[in-house]
């Protein structure tokens, strides 16, 4: 018996000593991949929803450049309920260098695909206790999974061949009962997380979501979300979930437009945390530029070297009633550390498509009155990007008048960026969206990965 003891203790004290399972680096490539290979530089796995839905704590995931379609070409990533992971993108074929600007690692459904609403990156379990999971370096295209309206171009009343009515390559509103309401990117758990060096085109709901906790920073860091609904980033803590520190840095946020409510483009919640948004560029929201559910005060919020343009009720806007713009933020807001924020045309709209820019303008001339944005804000926009400018009583020659103008006018905003596509088209994005990178000094998304 005694002996039978010692070696039950023997037993338990090797395992308990025993080192962790070893961090495994798992390096993915849609072109050179193959599901059996061991996923090593030399000879990478090829499915990259099939690798995260096989993750583990301590995976470090390398991905290089290509389209991803994700399970079922849906556009969509298994649900990552663990923590201690890192997903990166923007690796070149042999996984020599990196740079997700450069070598495009992009996730997006093939071009004739439909529907598919769900979150594409969705970090969460039913403990909250995940904590250190990084997202980083991915372009994520989701006009191929929505739905739109296509009644051709505007004014026109007539289809253009190739472009099917309710189709993902449509021209007019989201139809939000069919694309979902998912956010594009969630992440929630009683942890930490990095959001960094993301491009989110065409979101039917909200671009980023992150629920965190604990006692450490939580990181948003040089993403770009362009064109999103309801919400472009929101970032808060859970209840009762600790005191961490939510950082939002060098994003840009823009076109971010209301579906019932919202259109928020940082949408936070200080209470319970520190929040510190500083060199942003947020611009083209339907209600505010940040967005809080209370009043914040003292060292709560941080306001620091931000740029606004163009939101409805005001760049900050407090439970639904716009408060002021960058000027009187100093005056007006009981914050201890608010400076160097401006209102301004961002630069980037300037690198943006005209045809898109054209639709969007369009748009705003039923959501001037008794709001924040002006007539010279819009006209600024259009001069921007080379359009002809016109007065809230007409656009131009096209549109000699208010009551000519098309109908349905703020639908058109939600056609898919860069312009309306024919089935099987994918954006192009070395074309239409990396030349926005870095338009705006050291403010915004910038062009060299953070």
């Amino acid at each position: 018996m005694q002996v039978t003891r010692l070696v039950a203790c023997a037993a338990l004290c090797a395992a308990l000593l025993a080192p962790a399972a070893a961090a495994r680096d798992v390096y993915v490539s849609i072109a050179t991949g193959k599901n059996d290979n061991p996923g090593t530089k030399e000879a990478p796995k090829k499915l990259l929803w099939r690798v995260i839905n096989e993750i583990q704590p301590g995976d470090r995931i390398h991905v290089a450049a290509g389209v991803y379609a994700g399970q079922g070409k849906s556009g969509v990533m298994p649900k990552i309920e663990v923590g201690d992971v890192v997903i990166q993108g923007g690796w070149n074929a042999d996984f020599s260098e990196r740079n997700p600007f450069v070598h495009l690692t992009i996730i997006s459904p093939p071009g004739d695909a439909q529907g598919a609403g769900k979150t594409v990156f969705h970090v969460e379990a039913s403990s909250n206790k995940i904590d250190q999971v990084t997202l980083d370096g991915f372009c994520i295209d989701r006009g191929p999974g929505n739905y739109y309206f296509s009644d051709g171009e505007p004014g026109a009343n007539q289809r253009i061949a190739g472009h099917a009515d309710n189709s993902c390559w449509g021209y007019q509103a989201l139809n939000v009962k069919k694309s979902g309401s998912d956010p594009t990117i969630v992440m929630i758990g009683n942890g930490s997380f990095v959001v960094k060096n993301m491009l989110i085109v065409n979101s039917p709901w909200w671009g980023i979501y992150v629920k965190c906790g604990g006692a450490g920073e939580t990181l948003l860091e040089n993403n770009l979300v362009l064109i999103a609904g309801s919400r472009g980033i929101e970032a808060i803590p859970g209840s009762g979930w600790g005191n961490p520190t939510i950082t939002l840095r060098n994003n840009t946020v823009a076109f971010v437009h209301t579906f019932g409510s919202d259109g928020r483009g940082l949408s936070l919640d200080p209470r319970g945390c520190k929040t510190v948004a500083e060199k942003n560029v947020v611009a083209f929201c339907d209600e505010g530029g940040v967005t809080t559910k209370f009043a914040p005060s003292g060292d709560a919020l941080a306001l620091v070297d931000n740029l606004f343009f163009f939101a409805k009720k005001a760049d900050m806007n407090v439970a639904g009633n716009g408060l002021c713009n960058a000027a009187d933020f100093e005056d007006e807001l009981t914050i201890s550390k608010v400076t160097g924020n401006v209102h301004q045309l961002p630069g980037f709209v300037a690198k943006l498509a005209p045809a898109w820019i054209h639709r969007y303008t369009m748009r705003e001339v039923d959501y001037l009155a008794g709001g924040k944005v002006t007539n010279d804000e819009v006209m600024a926009t259009r001069r921007a990007v080379g359009l002809a400018e016109f007065q809230l009583h007409g656009y131009d020659k096209t549109f000699p008048d208010y009551v000519s103008l098309p109908q349905k006018r703020p639908n058109y905003s939600h056609g898919r960026y860069p312009n309306p596509m024919k089935q099987g088209e994918l954006i192009d994005w070395a074309a239409s969206v990396i030349p926005a990178l870095g338009q705006d000094g050291e403010r915004g998304v910038q062009a060299t990965p953070r």
